[in-house]
């Protein structure tokens, strides 16, 4: 794939093999459960859309970004490691294992084999999950910055899709054809996701993105103005569609996305001032205009009774609240201390311990704590990971806010980015977001984003005679 693109400004074949596996993506990848029938078609052609990028890889792609690389083939190795077999003498003396050997000694199994994960056919499907992320970096790398740039418009796009069929699915039958899968939060707006609180975060992530988009217009002044009401409306319909999809977490990520927007618009350069005869036309108001239309939807939402986030911030807890699922987490982490559970492993791990007191009719599927969930399964090395991964973002983050030109476009994309991560990370304290395939692409290029206002040389590219 080439760096350089097209002369005549035109997006790189490449390009569109990269948007057309994002629309795959968002089609098929909106469920974290392993047992989804779209992942018949999402895994294989994830691994395909690897070797197809393998072919073109060269070693420029990598500058710049293998920091990237280099997380994420930690990641891998460590949950590669989760399903590798393990003499019975090692496996048998793992933490948490004492269970597990009484009943291989009832049953007459003997020494057995067996991976450090608990289950281990979860484990080879979370080491397959990260075939979807790892494709969409392996494609990305390879486009320029200009490129790259042309990759919001469509993740705006496929976000606003959801919130569309979102929108569609509260006004419709909730047992209807819009749910697009079988275990989903019937009734509320999941657009594209079998999560309500995936779809908002989803949602949030659209405020950041829409504030660059606005501020990068070209072109002729009716054009930019297009482009900035274009971007306005989707934003007015977002919050109320983030208010009636129930997801309390999504309304925090929201106000922080609202935030961010607004300390991230920029007046487009060709649209300060435009000239047309005697008269100079100038866009100021808009923002006020676009924050005030905001606010009037969201106090409309809720004098109607639609805002069920709102509603759920105030409920009464219900018998088993998150906080149960939490304490019994952490004392499992504490079971099977230092190395975890394994990979994929937390409703097995969970069962085993699931106290009489919250024993309900549908099971736990997970922690709703992702770093908790990660270290229980992964153990103290998936917390390092984590820890490392995090303190480094946040160095990124550090350096795109406070250190570099906001008026170059690809570092207006970074801070952005930086953003999105944040919300994604919020809502991962009470969730579990990036266990979707779409998620892990959006994280993807929130990634490569991130890191390319820090790039050099053969990537440097210019917008309309400025440095992007």
């Amino acid at each position: 794939m080439s760096n350089t693109g097209h002369s005549d400004g035109r997006p790189a074949p490449q390009f569109w093999i990269l948007a057309a596996f994002l629309c795959l993506v968002f089609a098929t990848g909106g469920a974290s459960r392993i047992d989804v029938q779209s992942l018949i078609i999402l895994r294989p052609l994830s691994v395909i859309a690897c070797a197809v990028a393998c072919v073109t890889l060269r070693p420029e792609h990598f500058a710049g970004r293998s920091w990237i690389l280099w997380g994420f083939a930690g990641a891998a190795l460590l949950a590669l490691l989760h399903v590798i077999p393990l003499p019975p003498a090692i496996w048998q003396a793992l933490p948490g294992r004492e269970d597990l050997v009484q009943v291989d000694a009832l049953i007459g199994l003997g020494d057995v084999w067996r991976p450090l994960s608990i289950a281990p056919a979860n484990g080879w499907h979370a080491l397959l999950s990260l075939a979807t992320p790892l494709a969409v970096i392996l494609m990305a790398i390879q486009l320029n910055r200009h490129d790259l740039l042309r990759l919001l418009p469509l993740l705006i796009a496929l976000a606003a899709l959801s919130g569309f069929i979102g929108l569609l699915q509260v006004i419709s039958d909730p047992e209807g054809p819009l749910y697009f899968y079988r275990i989903t939060n019937n009734g509320s707006a999941v657009g594209l996701f079998a999560n309500r609180n995936h779809a908002a975060t989803l949602l949030a992530c659209l405020f950041p993105m829409l504030a660059v988009h606005a501020s990068t217009a070209t072109g002729t002044d009716d054009q930019i103005k297009s482009r900035i009401l274009m971007a306005a409306a989707i934003a007015i319909v977002a919050v109320p569609l983030i208010l009636v999809t129930g997801s309390r977490s999504g309304l925090v990520g929201a106000a922080i996305g609202l935030i961010a927007a607004t300390l991230l618009y920029r007046k487009p350069v060709e649209s300060r001032k435009v000239r047309r005869g005697d008269k100079t036309r100038r866009i100021g108001a808009a923002p006020i205009l676009i924050a005030l239309a905001v606010l009037s939807v969201g106090f409309l939402t809720v004098f109607f009774s639609r805002a069920v986030a709102i509603d759920r911030l105030f409920e009464e807890a219900s018998d088993v609240s998150r906080a149960d699922y939490w304490k019994v987490s952490l004392g499992l982490f504490w079971k099977y201390f230092p190395w975890g559970s394994g990979s994929g492993s937390f409703v097995e791990a969970f069962q085993i311990a699931e106290p009489d007191s919250i024993l309900i009719a549908v099971y736990a599927n997970r922690a709703h704590n992702d770093l908790l969930e990660t270290a229980l399964t992964f153990g103290v090395p998936g917390l390092l990971m984590v820890g490392a991964g995090a303190l480094f973002l946040a160095l990124r983050a550090y350096a795109v806010w406070r250190q570099m030109d906001g008026s170059r476009r690809s570092v207006l994309l970074a801070r952005a980015a930086s953003v999105m991560i944040g919300i994604i990370a919020i809502a991962s304290l009470s969730d579990y977001p990036l266990r979707t395939p779409t998620m892990m692409a959006v994280l993807a290029l929130c990634l490569l984003w991130l890191a390319e206002p820090a790039r050099r040389s053969v990537t440097d590219q210019t917008f309309g005679g400025r440095e992007s």
